[in-house]
């Protein structure tokens, strides 16, 4: 049954979050779905078995066959309108009881937040408490505002810095009261709204392009609602190895065009950098630039609520007017097993070809012999090369990690064992103590370690072993080169 719980409730949180991605109230007015004029209506918040309600959770318990319903009205019921100019519905948050509605959305530390709502009483002066908690729901954060109203609509918008730590959070109105102490009467609500000023950040920290092309410049992550006439943004160089006017311009101030920036189009503006093609032979380079101001109410913050801000990035200039030489690499170790296959991959270049007419960056490999790759980038002819051996398998030496010697003739001795009886040469196995001393020393496969050193035995403990030789390998004659270490525990 624990499991079931935990199940459910992590299904819960996930849920939550994926709502949480657009910062800003869905569905504020209470409009989806629509239904007839004159009527009242329980749903399912997003928290019930059947959510209908988009965007909004509760903590209203089982009623009326919901789990955790909302009650929502439309105009005239009961001689009740909604709030003027915001459509025909609206929600009495005391469904059953004294409850909490809220929306999953991420805040910044240290962000502006501006609000607008409606709130009206029912049968006399209710009281809502417009407030954040943490996502779990248990710690009140922050409150942001006390509405107090009659029967009729009062509207309540103001504005705060957002002092929590950044993160997801359950933006909420929550009951404090209704006018008659009847907790399925009271507390209209309609109109929420949220807007946030602009954040403003480097999507990541570093970026790299090739000169020739200056292609993957650094890219601006702005998030949030930017007024008309835009938002300025002013960057100043902090450093890099690159020389301005030569490598590169940087144009200082970059206009971001009025709107409302979330999801995707968060991620939309290059940095105004120029990266010239010159022709002089050098080192790669780099520059590094930080945002400096955001007018129009832009904050400098985290703007996509990962914990980290953004606020300077380094762009490496690649330099392409010499030959970049391809460096090969392998998925695994060389030798590798016999019958199996291997990656080689090539690195830092794009047009190549291999020795086996292959054009690909990375071929799969399970025969022995020498592989060659060239790369033709930049008109260059440079080649890397790879000698791909293979060994049997099963041909392997182990040692084993425990031994006990007690005399009862189980286990009483420690040595390299050749499970599959291959020819093995040059064979030496080290054991040392905990302080590095040599304690035991071995050169052939046949003799064991009982123990002791000097004569006496050792005390319980883990001992360190170093193991080297050579088996052979697929081909006759050949022996392949293995080197290992480990623990042995020595016990009594």
């Amino acid at each position: 049954m624990k499991k079931i719980f935990l199940f459910l409730l992590l299904t819960l949180f996930v849920s939550e979050v994926s709502f949480a991605q657009a910062r800003g109230i869905v569905n504020p007015s209470f409009e989806i779905p629509a239904f007839s004029i004159g009527t009242v209506e329980f749903l399912g918040a997003q928290n019930d078995l059947a959510p209908t309600i988009p965007g909004w959770y509760t903590t209203n318990g089982a009623y009326n066959g919901f789990q955790h319903p909302m009650e929502i009205w439309s105009t005239g019921y009961s001689g009740v309108d909604a709030a003027l100019g915001l459509g025909n519905q609206f929600t009495e948050i005391n469904c059953s009881e004294n409850a909490r509605i809220y929306q999953i959305i991420c805040l910044i530390q240290g962000e502006k937040i501006d609000w607008k709502f409606y709130h009206r009483g029912r049968a006399g002066v209710d009281i809502t408490e417009f407030n954040i908690y943490d996502l779990s729901g248990v710690n009140k954060i922050q409150i942001l505002e006390t509405a107090t109203s009659a029967q009729i609509w009062k509207t309540y918008s103001n504005s705060a810095i957002f002092n929590g730590p950044t993160g997801y959070y359950q933006v909420s109105f929550e009951v404090v009261s209704s006018s008659t102490d009847n907790p399925f009467v009271g507390n209209f609500l309609d109109g929420v709204n949220l807007s946030f000023h602009p954040l403003v950040e480097f999507v990541q920290p570093s970026y790299t392009g090739v000169e020739h092309v200056g292609n993957n410049l650094p890219k601006i992550r702005v998030k949030g609602i930017v007024p008309a006439g835009g938002m300025n943004l002013t960057f100043a160089l902090a450093g890099g190895t690159a020389t301005p006017g030569i490598d590169y311009t940087l144009t200082t101030t970059l206009l971001i065009p009025e709107g409302e920036y979330t999801g995707s189009s968060a991620v939309s503006f290059s940095l105004p950098l120029t990266i010239y093609d010159e022709e002089i032979i050098e080192q790669d380079e780099t520059v590094t630039i930080s945002i400096v101001t955001a007018d129009a109410g832009g904050q400098l913050l985290d703007a996509n609520c990962d914990g980290q801000i953004l606020l300077s990035a380094t762009y490496k200039i690649i330099n392409d007017d010499v030959c970049i030489t391809p460096f090969i690499v392998a998925s695994s170790s060389i030798p590798f097993c016999s019958g199996d296959t291997i990656l080689l991959n090539v690195r830092d270049v794009s047009d190549v070809e291999w020795s086996t007419g292959e054009k690909t960056l990375s071929i799969a490999v399970h025969e022995i012999g020498k592989y060659v790759v060239t790369s033709f980038d930049h008109n260059c002819n440079s080649k890397d090369s790879i000698l791909v051996e293979t060994k049997i398998c099963d041909c392997n030496v182990v040692v084993p990690t425990a031994f006990s010697p007690n005399g009862d003739g189980m286990n009483d001795l420690f040595r390299a064992i050749n499970v599959k009886k291959c020819k093995v040469e040059d064979l030496k196995l080290n054991v040392f103590n905990r302080f590095g001393d040599l304690i035991y020393s071995s050169n052939t496969i046949n003799t064991a370690w009982d123990g002791t050193y000097k004569g006496a035995p050792l005390s319980i403990g883990v001992y360190l072993w170093t193991l080297s030789y050579k088996m052979e390998g697929e081909n006759e004659g050949q022996l392949i080169a293995t080197s290992m270490s480990g623990n042995v525990t020595l016990l009594r």
